[in-house]
């Protein structure tokens, strides 16, 4: 009798402790999705997200695997800018190295690194104005933003001394212009867009892909005009985007008589840097490799996969050696990109599905713009498909280059942060059909990327008291031996 009330007594404990834990579940869903419903947590979001950089520049080293500061010290001894032969990265247009020389002779790296700092908070300022004007619906609105306020690759990306840092504002930038222009297509919205388009171009190569679809916007803006006015205006971006744009693809062809070198025509490829490995290559997608062990590595298959490397890098710090917050890397605390992992999966699908839609949505556009054309809602709907089509094609530069060179690192994210906002908008996109249809399943989705921010907030603050903590106790600040697990090889 004793014996069957006492497991009479746990049960009810159970039932008491299993009914308290889901009513604390509930309030705490509903309080997340008030608070992504309200307009002003854009704000809160944005100061968040603000203040996330200036941590991760505070302790954060200047500089990425990629040398970009041979190319200042290059200029600042030469007086000129190097040829794409004489420097691995002189390949690059010389925009972002011209704005950020003031800094370098007046601080040295570290206030180059504060020049990124600027242009991520601009950058991180103009996309939270630019997702206001394009995503209509506040909670998803919000719930987009989260992704560019706190996904790790796209703030570290954003703070190196490396012109990433400026094509992250370039690219944000060329897209608020655009909405600008497809919603008032005045001469001077017009020459403004080809003006970015130029000085994006002018920045990276990545943005090549840009031209002919800024030159069919505009043709498509002003196809009711007269064949003439359209020509002019054509010839007028086209000779704006290249006066502004194209000094580096002139000087490969005076020098080598090609316009495109990419660095590794002129430099050979390391061979532990080799990516393809059979068929498996494009198509291996085992995620558990990524959860078992979130590092790069010998032992890790997605060095060798590109679905892998391209995951692994988004959501978490994948390539341990690109920067001095190794922490999560070198212990067992690297098993906080495990759980980035995990909880990446349910925003990748969506996103997934946003792109598919924009593309579904470019079809029926193709096929039916007659009953639309020249209305507002014609414009926002090719305002996103143009999006979309960017994005694709700034993948498919990927896989033509690690196609070409046959290298891993075409594969990392940090190559589509000029290109950030359409993944942004694919998520609402995303959201948007998910809200159509499912419109319960939103509230564990704003759960999810809640999880995500806080999880994002936890890795900086640990890797930036560790790296705390090494300065004032050994005086230096990415000493590893105290903390480093050998067993990782790394």
């Amino acid at each position: 009798m004793n014996t069957k009330l006492q497991t009479s007594r746990k049960e009810s404990y159970f039932l008491v402790n299993l009914g308290s834990f889901n009513a604390k579940m509930i309030v705490m869903i509903r309080r997340i999705t008030n608070f992504f419903k309200q307009d002003s947590s854009l704000n809160t979001l944005l100061w968040m997200g603000l203040g996330l950089r200036v941590l991760v520049f505070l302790v954060m080293n200047p500089q990425n695997p990629d040398a970009h500061h041979e190319v200042l010290e290059y200029i600042l001894r030469r007086h000129r800018l190097p040829r794409t032969h004489e420097l691995f990265l002189a390949c690059h247009p010389p925009l972002y190295y011209l704005t950020s020389l003031p800094f370098y002779v007046l601080g040295g790296l570290k206030l180059v690194q504060f020049y990124g700092l600027i242009t991520s908070s601009l950058n991180l300022w103009l996309m939270a104005k630019l997702v206001r004007i394009t995503i209509k619906d506040v909670f998803i609105r919000n719930l987009s933003f989260v992704l560019a306020t706190f996904l790790g690759t796209y703030v570290i990306y954003s703070l190196f001394v490396s012109n990433d840092t400026l094509s992250v504002l370039m690219g944000t930038w060329f897209f608020y212009n655009l909405i600008q222009y497809l919603r008032n297509p005045t001469i001077k919205n017009e020459i403004i867009l080809s003006l970015s388009t130029g000085l994006a171009l002018l920045t990276k190569t990545t943005f090549l892909p840009f031209i002919p679809v800024v030159l069919v916007i505009i043709a498509l803006v002003r196809i009711r005009q007269s064949f003439k006015k359209t020509v002019y205006a054509l010839l007028l971006s086209g000779l704006i985007i290249g006066f502004s744009g194209t000094y580096k693809f002139v000087e490969n062809f005076h020098a080598h008589h090609q316009f495109l070198i990419h660095n590794l025509d002129m430099f050979p490829l390391p061979t532990n840097a080799t990516f393809y490995q059979g068929p498996q290559s494009w198509y291996n997608f085992n995620l558990l490799t990524l959860i078992k062990d979130p590092n790069l590595s010998s032992r890790n298959p997605s060095m060798h996969s590109a679905p892998l490397l391209m995951y692994g890098t988004f959501w978490y710090k994948h390539v341990y050696f690109e920067n001095n917050l190794g922490f999560g890397n070198c212990t067992k605390f690297r098993f906080i990109g495990s759980t980035l992992f995990v909880v990446g999966i349910l925003p990748t699908l969506l996103i997934l599905m946003g792109i598919a839609l924009l593309v579904r949505q470019g079809f029926l556009l193709l096929f039916k713009w007659k009953n639309e054309f020249g209305s507002t809602t014609f414009w926002e709907k090719l305002f996103k498909v143009t999006c979309a089509v960017l994005l694709l094609g700034s993948v498919a530069t990927m896989f033509t280059g690690i196609i070409k060179y046959n290298d891993w690192a075409f594969m990392h994210v940090r190559l589509l942060v000029h290109v950030f906002f359409p993944i942004v908008l694919a998520l609402a996109t995303g959201l948007e059909f998910l809200k159509k249809y499912q419109p319960t399943f939103l509230k564990y989705i704003a759960l999810n990327l809640t999880i995500f921010a806080i999880l994002s907030i936890i890795y900086f603050s640990v890797e930036s008291s560790i790296i705390a903590w090494n300065w004032l106790y050994y005086g230096d600040k990415d000493y590893l031996e105290w903390y480093s697990d050998k067993s990782l090889g790394l």
